[in-house]
């Protein structure tokens, strides 16, 4: 059983009900005693009393149950005081002309946190709202929406009514401030300025998709407290499920700056199978994602043991870390490892394949230790170790001893908790590569990675998350501006006071909404439909080449880095096969500022004729330098900077009080 489920089970009373992700052998047919609340082809989000677990989980009808996993927002990046204030905004930044109606016709939907639809650049030029809908998911009130059941949607006509008052966020009874407890601006509103802000408020920088319509999700779970609260797994595929809903027939973009470290990284998660499932469903929708800025947090490390083989993972938690604190280990299903854990004080705890063991001592619980056979998505087995927060602090050691070796490889990941006290591998140890976002590893939808814009040679952000997947796959698939990206500020809490309407951040997390703004364009663009496989195709092979060697992808880079107007201009030549050529009368820009290191547009013009329309760039190859993290000491961020600190902040507060999953 998922280590995660059984630690569901006993964390309350059995007639409470509870919430899973659930992958079913046949759709039409579900366990007894279970709700279905979203579907995703054979993923499905569900309900059901906390004392069936058990049976659900052993009925022949489902293949996996899963506990709903707490998320955060990707967090704010490391950045040195060598690199503050060196870059202006705005500079080598993807723009745009003010073309009103970029992104027409097209839907995007956000699942984040705080959303300021009172800002200019997300009103129309009457003053109207560009929302479908909102959806606050937090609390349960009497017109929670069905099949969801809970949370409060606002829609089109309530925001525009809340938009013709002195006070919009009371009339309506949402604010962005509950996002935003610093007041530097919620991450959402940041978010969505970048992908589709139409630059109606007067010193815009960003804004692809302005003439877009919008959906927005603001992520909760009734786990956690009002203002340390994120959501997790199963709250977000209902989003997904939430803007699927309002996003009517036409293109779609589906937009999510989230996730966690844990997991395989295989995009063998039910999660990322149920946004497989979403891609594929139909034509123009696409899903863009943040690839993680986890490069140097040394919280991932890898191995290859051998038969008779020994390793040593050193698992540094410390004194001040009052969280709880988890460490997963995956390796091939064909091989079986001895796994034994030391505490500090010299305690040993050895647990067999297949076995659970409670880590108690004196009468006091420290966490749980399990090590399951054969997870049934990826066919892996998992060593998953839970501390709580009177588990003594200093450093673990889990010793790994290969008794059956086959394969012999080794991934284990730390999940995170607080941004303050991390736990961590020990430095010799920690690697960057694959340090993706935990739920942005699956087969089709597009991760982005971060570049410094306005470097000469636009080189990754040092936080960039690096691939690959564990599974060997591309991921990031490109890389796009992610430092000091100057967007909208969401209202304060206590009203405008002489604010700027902007503010600055930094992160995957801004690089990943340019990557949606330019889906959004492209969608526009084509003459035909694009599935999932045709915008990656188109986008991929639009990419500006990084500075590698030919015929490699990076890490860190992808493919390249986003050309928005050549992505664009490719959508609008797209002709599938045995359709006839496309007409030349969709979306054309005709002044459009270079990319960053680029030539000017009618320098170009021969070269992008010449270019392929469709294709991928060589297979990824690895790069041979496997940087260590940690090596030098991280450099902690400037004090004036603003990126994300507001979301760490509120991060720590709900890893105290939530139980870790």
């Amino acid at each position: 059983m998922d280590p995660a489920l059984v630690e569901l089970i006993e964390a309350g009373r059995g007639e409470d009900e509870v919430a899973v992700i659930l992958r079913l052998v046949d759709p039409k047919k579900v366990p007894d005693g279970v709700r279905i609340v979203a579907r995703f082809g054979e993923i499905c989000t569900a309900r059901l009393r906390r004392a069936q677990i058990r049976d659900v989980w052993a009925s022949p009808a489902a293949r996996s149950v899963k506990a709903a996993r707490a998320l955060s927002p990707v967090p704010r990046p490391d950045i040195s005081e060598e690199d503050n204030g060196s870059l202006e905004t705005g500079v080598g930044v993807p723009r745009l002309p003010d073309i009103e109606n970029a992104g027409r016709g097209i839907v995007i939907g956000f699942c984040d946190w705080g959303f300021d639809f009172t800002h200019d650049n997300f009103r129309n030029p009457d003053g109207t709202t560009r929302l479908r809908a909102l959806w606050d998911q937090r609390g349960t009130h009497q017109h929670s929406p069905a099949p969801w059941g809970y949370g409060r949607v606002f829609t089109r006509d309530e925001i525009n009514a809340a938009l013709r008052t002195d006070d919009p966020c009371g009339a309506l009874g949402y604010h962005p401030a509950t996002g935003d407890p610093h007041d530097n601006g919620a991450h959402g509103t940041h978010v969505a300025d970048i992908a589709a802000g139409n630059r109606r408020m007067p010193g815009s920088e960003v804004g692809l998709a302005g003439g877009a319509e919008l959906v927005f999700v603001h992520l909760a779970s009734d786990r956690l407290n009002v203002l340390a609260n994120f959501g997790d797994s199963v709250r977000l595929l209902e989003g997904l499920d939430f803007i699927r809903k309002h996003g009517g027939d036409g293109p779609l973009c589906y937009h999510v700056s989230a996730g966690k470290t844990g997991g395989s990284h295989t995009g063998k998660t039910p999660f990322e199978q149920a946004v497989d499932a979403l891609l594929t469903e139909r034509d123009d929708v696409v899903l863009s994602q943040s690839v993680g800025n986890y490069a140097r947090s040394r919280m991932h490390t890898h191995a290859r043991i051998g038969p008779n083989g020994a390793h040593v993972l050193k698992w540094v938690i410390a004194l001040e870390d009052r969280t709880p604190n988890e460490l997963e280990v995956w390796y091939s299903g064909n091989d079986v490892y001895g796994a034994e854990l030391h505490s500090p004080d010299g305690r040993r705890f050895s647990v067999r394949l297949g076995d659970r063991l409670r880590l108690a001592v004196d009468g006091e619980r420290w966490g749980s230790f399990h090590h399951r056979k054969d997870e049934p998505n990826t066919h892996q087995n998992h060593i998953d170790i839970f501390l709580l927060p009177q588990a003594p602090a200093g450093t673990w050691e889990l010793h790994l001893t290969g008794r059956v070796v086959v394969d012999g490889r080794v991934h284990a990941w730390i999940e995170r908790d607080s941004r303050k006290h991390q736990s961590h591998f020990a430095t010799e140890q920690a690697t960057s590569r694959y340090t993706t976002n935990t739920i942005c590893n699956s087969l089709r939808a597009i991760a982005t990675g971060a570049y410094m814009q306005a470097r000469p040679n636009r080189p990754p952000a040092p936080f960039s998350s690096r691939g690959p997947t564990a599974d060997g796959r591309q991921k990031p698939e490109l890389a796009a501006p992610g430092y000091r990206i100057r967007a909208a500020r969401s209202l304060p809490r206590d009203g405008w006071d002489g604010q700027s309407r902007f503010t600055v951040k930094s992160g995957t997390s801004m690089a990943a909404p340019f990557v949606t703004g330019t889906c959004a364009l492209m969608m526009q663009a084509s003459p035909h439909p694009l599935s999932i496989h045709d915008i990656r195709s188109l986008l991929i092979g639009s990419v500006d080449p990084h500075p590698g060697p030919p015929g490699r992808t990076s890490s860190q880079l992808g493919y390249g880095y986003l050309n928005v107007e050549a992505a664009v201009e490719a959508a609008r030549r797209f002709v599938p096969p045995g359709q006839p050529p496309a007409p030349s009368n969709v979306f054309r820009a005709e002044s459009v500022e270079a990319h960053p290191g680029g030539a000017p547009r009618e320098d170009r013009e021969e070269e992008r004729e010449d270019a392929p329309v469709h294709g991928w760039a060589a297979t990824w190859v690895e790069e041979a330098r496997d940087e260590a993290v940690g090596r030098r000491r991280v450099p902690a961020a400037p004090e004036d900077a603003h990126e994300d600190r507001d979301l760490d902040a509120l991060y720590e507060v709900a890893a105290a009080d939530q139980l870790e999953r």
